[in-house]
């Protein structure tokens, strides 16, 4: 009952200016009053809860934008948006399709739920399947009973073993390029609504704009490396028995950090410090690099060079300061017998002392001008003996636990690696 209506009735029992009240009458206002507070009570309780709805999504939002502009790592860029849109809408699973410009198709980057790994190999193409049908259009679209609307394929739901009763698929637009479609599957409150889709809508353009800044970074990195591992093939290159070192070098590094409990981190610096340990070797003569017989005294103190003239090349650049160490003291042990600086024990930092086993590995288990490659166990048993006085013992334990799981090949068990000269001389033909 309103209060216009409790008015009413009190003017009613009101007489002459005075108060005619029965105790029946009495009693029925008490109890309309009663259920007017009830009645107030779960219109409150009802806007307190749509306010502490419209504040989550705020929230939502709000660490969404955080998340995207703070990170250009694509990978993180998208779970963050399907963990947003999967909060917005109530949904069950997500996924979020791509849009690859050179074949005109959206591949899955990301899918969520149980399933969603398994859906990652599909592509679909322009008009194919719902999301297809959201990249031609341009358009979101809500489709309440999957199962019946004939622009469903079921080539996703029979791949993931996922049965999608409903979903919304938006287009990520940045002005009138399309970067992909994002869509929400089965609403755990029944059906989806509008509500939902201006909801995404909402946080679409974010997420296209998010999504294109980590694609482009992703492509400056991927040039990087490119450039980095071109630069050391060629240097690799100069001599016929170290074609391929830095690479194989480098694989085992991070085989051993991953041993040793590193994070991903750590594993992209012991990467870059891989490739690049050895690129002091360019100011090596030729002469004495690619000598077949046994160096000189002489001859060796100027491959003893190498370590430093590579840091004295990377040290200007201020970007490469955390990749120093591996390059400069590759050749430090523990003892103080190393090259260049005669550095002992903790003196070395770790990301060398792991270099420095992966490098020792690989020349022994490589060919040479004067001998030919040893085993794998033979140059263990070698590598063994320099243990604890030169060699870490940690990081040879993880070296060894490493070696057991197969994740350290040494060249006579891997595709020989072509030469760069002569795949540019094919090229040319």
């Amino acid at each position: 009952m309103r209060m216009s209506q409790v008015n009413d009735e009190r003017k009613a029992i009101c007489k002459g200016g005075h108060f005619s009240v029965s105790e029946q009458n009495l009693r029925e206002y008490v109890a309309q009053l009663e259920r007017r507070i009830v009645e107030l009570e779960a219109e409150l309780s009802i806007a307190k809860a749509q306010a502490q709805d419209q504040v989550h999504h705020l929230q939502t939002v709000l660490s969404l934008m955080t998340q995207v502009n703070a990170s250009l790592d694509l990978n993180t860029v998208l779970t963050s948006i399907m963990s947003a849109a999967e909060i917005l809408t109530n949904a069950e699973a997500s996924s979020l399709l791509l849009y690859d410009p050179e074949t005109d198709e959206l591949f899955f980057e990301v899918a969520t739920g149980e399933k969603g790994e398994s859906v990652r190999q599909i592509r679909l193409k322009r008009g194919q399947g719902i999301a297809g049908y959201v990249l031609e259009a341009g358009e979101p679209i809500l489709v309440d009973d999957v199962a019946k609307d004939p622009r469903h394929t079921k080539i996703v739901d029979k791949q993931s073993g996922f049965v999608t009763r409903n979903l919304i698929a938006v287009p990520l637009r940045i002005d009138e390029t399309i970067k992909g479609v994002l869509e929400v599957l089965n609403c755990r409150s029944g059906t989806f609504t509008q509500g939902d889709v201006n909801e995404l809508m909402a946080i679409s353009s974010l997420c296209a704009v998010a999504i294109d800044k980590a694609q482009s970074h992703q492509a400056l990195q991927d040039l990087f490396w490119d450039l980095v591992r071109a630069m050391v093939s060629m240097l690799d290159a100069r001599n016929p028995y170290t074609r391929g070192h830095s690479e194989r070098v480098t694989d085992f590094s991070i085989a051993i950090t991953r041993e040793l409990g590193l994070n991903e981190a750590d594993c992209e610096r012991i990467r870059l410090s891989g490739l690049l340990h050895d690129i002091g070797k360019v100011g090596v003569p030729d002469a004495v690099l690619l000598k077949e017989g046994r160096l000189t005294d002489e001859e060796f103190a100027l491959i003893k060079l190498h370590p430093e003239i590579g840091y004295r090349i990377l040290a200007p650049i201020k970007q490469m300061k955390p990749y120093l160490a591996g390059v400069r003291y590759h050749h430090e042990r523990l003892s103080g017998r190393g090259y260049p600086l005669g550095l002992k024990g903790d003196e070395i930092p770790l990301d060398a002392r792991i270099i420095a086993i992966a490098d020792v590995f690989d020349a022994l288990t490589s060919d040479r001008p004067y001998r030919e490659a040893l085993d794998p166990e033979t140059s263990i048993d070698i590598i063994r003996k320099d243990v604890p006085n030169d060699i870490d013992p940690n990081v040879f334990a993880a070296f060894l636990r490493a070696w057991e799981k197969g994740e350290i090949v040494e060249q006579k068990r891997r595709p020989p690696v072509p030469s760069p000269f002569a795949i540019m001389d094919e090229s040319l033909k």
